[in-house]
């Protein structure tokens, strides 16, 4: 089977398991009861994610982009840019995804610095120009948090736990399909524990095939499935990552080529938001 028709089998496969989830309970509207703790232990799991993601400081690479709306589908060729923090408690800020029409002409990004995040359509001879930034405060907590979703979900980033302020682990099991189920929990309103991230490890393959992020009434608003792994500089890194916003309906589709790991490429300037004059 070719690397289109396996991604294609595994969509349908995580899609199948969702709706088993639904059905238990994980409609949208709740939390999913996933079935007995495994004695198994998270520190391992955790361990074995973190050494395999050490080993990509920054990450340059082509990136073929579509983008899926009720009744619309663009599809774009650009770039995928990130750097990460130095300290694995420090939160990810720093990425461009960028993209340009066949003609080089109409231009989009989405980025984020140690500032704020940006949004910028820039089509020139068109009304539909659109540029903002919104820098870190109390007042964008809530947007910069959707908006650095992307970055949450990449499969790149190590994952960071507190025992004493959270986030907590809990690990499920799944014989068939092979699944452990990484859940990370934050304390919600009123101190309850919630569900914030859903993170699939298929037990054969050995890699991370779904993260799922919650928002604060424990409703699942973000899929995110991984594909087609290959090795770069040490690194198993997933090269097809087919994400999904449920509510907005909005799906993005990112292929990496020519990808490097610890890139000289990536610098300062790549993460510098454009202003508008």
């Amino acid at each position: 089977m070719n690397a289109s028709g396996s991604f294609t089998v595994k969509m349908k496969v995580l899609a199948l398991l969702a709706v088993v989830l639904a059905l238990s309970g994980c409609n949208g509207r709740g939390q999913p009861d996933l079935g007995p703790v495994v004695q198994r232990s998270t520190e391992d799991l955790i361990d074995q994610i973190n050494a395999n993601n050490r080993l990509i400081p920054n990450l340059w690479s082509r990136v073929d982009i579509t983008v899926e709306l009720p009744g619309e589908k663009h599809s774009v060729g650009g770039h995928l840019i990130l750097r990460k923090p130095d300290e694995l408690s420090a939160p990810p800020r720093e990425l461009l995804l960028r993209g340009r029409d066949s003609l080089g002409v109409a231009e989009f990004q989405i980025g984020s610095n140690n500032d704020g995040y940006w949004y910028m359509l820039d089509a020139p001879k068109s009304k539909d120009d659109v540029y903002s930034f919104v820098p870190y405060g109390k007042d964008s907590q809530a947007q910069a948090e959707r908006a650095l979703d992307l970055l949450s979900v990449l499969g790149v980033y190590e994952l960071s736990v507190d025992m004493e302020n959270g986030p907590w682990p809990v690990l499920w099991g799944y014989e068939a399909p092979p699944y452990y189920v990484l859940r990370l929990l934050k304390r919600g309103e009123g101190g309850k524990l919630r569900a914030w991230k859903d993170v699939w490890w298929h037990r054969r393959e050995q890699q991370v095939d779904l993260i799922e992020l919650f928002d604060e009434k424990g409703h699942r608003y973000l899929s995110a499935a991984l594909d087609d792994y290959q090795q770069f500089g040490g690194a198993k890194l997933a090269t097809k990552i087919h994400i999904v916003w449920h509510e907005e309906k909005l799906t993005l589709k990112l292929k990496l080529r020519d990808v490097e790991v610890d890139s000289k490429r990536v610098s300062d300037k790549n993460f510098v938001h454009r202003r508008r004059d």
